[in-house]
């Protein structure tokens, strides 16, 4: 058996004395590098495209809301436009944003309600602000209609009283 097993004995020390494990050792290290650069890479790739695709349903979102607002806006004369009855905002949520959200608005800001119960759960009122935009005389005076959503927690209703003869 002594004899056998020499010369598979003087190979393993042949292979050790020239190098040969650290030269395997090294090819598995930059193979595993190689793979994982590649997956790395293939992960960028899907991640991007994932937020390409989402960037791309939104903006058509938004773009179906704008031309949902403008129908609103013009149609029968403004007609849809007719407030139920006004608010006032009585508090501004911090995390507000969406392209179906009224944004800028501040405390103490007058609302028209144009409808009731929308949206998730039908917490939020649809409602419209005139504001004044800056013109370049003060002649000029032109209003900008803003339409959105806003949480219904966050408005007071004016309470309307009849006119007096």
């Amino acid at each position: 058996q002594q004899s056998t097993f020499s010369p598979l004995r003087e190979r393993l020390r042949e292979l050790r004395r020239n190098g040969t494990p650290e030269i395997v050792f090294g090819g598995v290290v930059l193979a595993v590098v190689g793979i994982d650069y590649y997956l790395q890479q293939r992960n960028d790739q899907q991640r991007s495209e994932m937020i390409r695709q989402f960037e791309e349903e939104v903006k058509q979102d938004e773009e179906v809301s704008r031309k949902e607002e403008r129908e609103l806006i013009n149609n029968n004369g403004g007609a849809a436009m007719k407030p139920k009855f006004q608010c006032v905002v009585r508090v501004v949520p911090q995390q507000f944003d969406g392209h179906k959200c009224l944004t800028n608005l501040k405390v103490g800001d007058v609302v028209n309600v144009l409808q009731e119960g929308v949206g998730p759960d039908n917490k939020y009122n649809l409602c419209s602000i005139e504001r004044l935009v800056d013109s370049s005389t003060a002649a000029e005076e032109k209003h900008n209609i803003s339409v959105g959503w806003f949480p219904c927690s966050c408005l007071e209703k004016i309470e309307q009283t009849a006119p007096k003869k």
